[in-house]
C-alpha cells in the first residue's frame, strides 16, 4: 500500500503506545503471573458495570486486547494507523481524539446494553469499536482517494473501506464466535452518525426536507418530468 496515504500522527502514535504498553502489562500479569484481577476489573463485563457499578469499564475495555491472540492487537493497531492518521490531519488532533474516544465509549455502551440481555457475564476487550468508527469515517470523508493496494492495484477509499466493514457484517450474519459483533456494528453506526451529523434530529429533519423539496422542484410538462424547463414554458412544481 502507498505509505504516503497513511501518516503517523501524534494522537495515533500515543494511542498505539498506550495499547502496546497495556497489552504488554497484561501479557505479563495474566500469562506469566496468573494475576487476573487487573484484566477482570478493566475488561467490559456487563454485570460488573451494572449492578457492580464498575462504570470505568465502558472506557478501559478499549485499551485492552487478547493476551492469547497476538493478531487481535496487531490488526487493530494496523487499522488505527491506516485510517486514523489521515482523519487526524483533516480534523486536527483534539477533534480526532474526541471522535475516537466517543466511538470507543459509545460502542462499549452498545456492548453493555446487548450483553446485559444475552451474556451479562461475558467480558469484552479491544479497540475494535473505535477502529470501525474510524473506518466508516474514512470512507465518508475520503471516498474518492485512490490507494495503491499492495503498491500495485489502485482502489478508491470507499471501496477499500468496504473490506473491514464487509467482514464485520458477514461475520455477524454467520454468527462467528470470539468476536464482539455489538462492538463492531456499534462503532460503525456511531462513527457514521457522528461524521454525517445525523445524530442531531435537526440535521436528519433538514436532510429529509431537502430530499422532499428536491422531488417537488422538478419541471413538469404534460405529466412528464424533465431535467430542464422547455423553451418558452414549463413551471416548477
Amino acid at each position: 500500500m502507498s505509505f504516503a496515504a497513511w501518516p503517523m500522527t501524534p494522537a495515533v502514535k500515543r494511542f498505539l503506545i498506550v495499547n502496546g504498553a497495556v497489552w504488554l502489562v497484561l501479557v505479563i500479569s495474566v500469562n506469566w503471573m496468573d494475576a487476573l484481577a487487573l484484566h477482570d476489573h478493566l475488561a467490559l463485563t456487563p454485570e460488573r458495570v451494572y449492578p457492580g457499578l464498575e462504570l470505568w469499564q465502558l472506557f478501559t475495555y478499549m485499551w485492552l486486547h487478547s493476551t492469547a491472540d497476538f493478531s487481535h492487537i496487531l490488526f487493530n493497531s494496523l487499522f488505527l494507523w491506516m485510517f486514523g492518521g489521515a482523519l487526524e490531519q483533516a480534523w486536527g488532533t483534539r477533534a480526532f481524539t474526541r471522535f475516537y474516544l466517543t466511538c470507543g465509549i459509545g460502542a462499549g455502551f452498545v456492548v453493555f446494553v446487548i450483553g446485559s440481555i444475552f451474556h451479562p457475564d461475558l467480558a469484552t476487550v479491544g479497540a475494535s469499536g473505535a477502529i470501525y468508527g474510524l473506518v466508516v469515517a474514512w470512507a465518508i470523508v475520503f471516498p474518492d482517494r485512490v490507494i495503491y493496494f499492495f503498491g500495485l492495484f489502485p482502489i478508491k477509499g470507499k471501496y477499500f473501506a468496504l473490506f473491514p466493514i464487509g467482514y464485520a457484517l458477514v461475520d455477524f450474519l454467520m454468527r462467528g464466535s470470539g468476536v464482539s459483533h455489538s462492538a463492531h456494528l456499534g462503532g460503525l453506526a456511531i462513527g457514521a452518525l457522528l461524521v454525517t451529523g445525523y445524530w442531531r434530529p435537526s440535521r436528519l429533519y433538514n436532510r429529509a426536507r431537502y430530499m422532499w423539496l428536491r422531488r417537488k422542484l422538478t419541471v413538469v410538462e404534460g405529466g412528464k418530468k424533465n431535467k430542464k424547463p422547455p423553451p418558452g414554458g414549463g413551471y416548477w412544481h
